[in-house]
């Protein structure tokens, strides 16, 4: 089903008033045919949300799941049919399941993956990389739990808030800013680590992760790699972003 020239002409509105600036017909036609595309997704996703549910009524105490190509909450890996639990907690890979049936980690990191820092984001918000974590593990300055693997020891290490209070902060005080850099006429968009917008030690002033973090916030964000280009539609607006032209430097600045 194709577009009528009125809808993609309210898209061009819409996204001229937003970008502020001129965008092509052709450009506000991909969007409208994007648009339909993303709901048609969100109507899938729906579905399959009320079917779980009712799956869920009918086992409470869980079932593995029927579908492939899902992954499990808590480490990312495949979880489908016998290698999968889903219960009131949501979709989880059989290695983690066991984990949270022996009481190792708590069933609700799967739901809350803001209550908990994996190994990698650790590196990521804070540099910390492999041989530093596992000084500070070993001298009891932060705790972790173990997912134990199947073939190797260790499938996933989890460091919980709660059991590192006053050491790692809630993640949501380490959101990042999305900046905006025009080459060659193009944008280009990426996201430095928190720490390159603000003063980490006044903005973490109170937990003790700050301590062990000098060299990590000292070195330069190298985000040249990951630089993308966004669909329009789904685009911060200009007030949300700092814009770089070029070496010209920051033109605008997030409030």
């Amino acid at each position: 089903m194709e577009h009528s020239d009125k809808e993609i002409q309210e898209i061009k509105n819409i996204l001229e008033k937003k970008q502020g600036k001129e965008c092509s017909w052709e450009e506000a036609s991909k969007a409208a045919r994007d648009i339909r595309n993303f709901a048609g997704i969100i109507c899938e996703l729906a579905t399959e949300e009320c079917r779980r549910r009712r799956m869920l009524e009918q086992h409470p105490k869980g079932f593995h799941f029927d579908l492939v190509g899902y992954s499990c909450l808590i480490c990312g890996g495949p979880a489908s049919k016998e290698n999968s639990w889903y219960d009131k907690y949501g979709l989880k890979c059989m290695t983690c399941q066991r984990a949270i049936n022996k009481k190792l980690i708590p069933g609700s990191v799967a739901k809350n993956k803001e209550s908990w820092y994996s190994a990698c984001e650790l590196e990521m918000y804070f540099n910390i990389k492999a041989p530093m974590l596992r000084k500070l593990i070993k001298q009891g300055i932060i705790k972790n739990r173990i997912i134990p693997g199947e073939v190797r020891a260790i499938h996933l290490q989890l460091f919980l808030l709660k059991d590192n209070k006053g050491f790692l902060p809630p993640k949501k005080l380490l959101k990042s800013q999305t900046i905006k850099e025009v080459i060659d006429g193009k944008e280009w968009y990426y996201s430095p680590p928190w720490y390159f917008f603000l003063n980490p030690y006044e903005h973490l002033k109170g937990y003790k992760i700050v301590e062990y973090l000098e060299e990590a916030f000292n070195k330069p964000a190298n985000m040249g790699s990951l630089r993308y280009q966004l669909n329009p539609i789904f685009s911060p607006c200009d007030s949300d972003i700092l814009t770089i032209n070029g070496n010209e430097g920051f033109t605008e600045s997030a409030t």
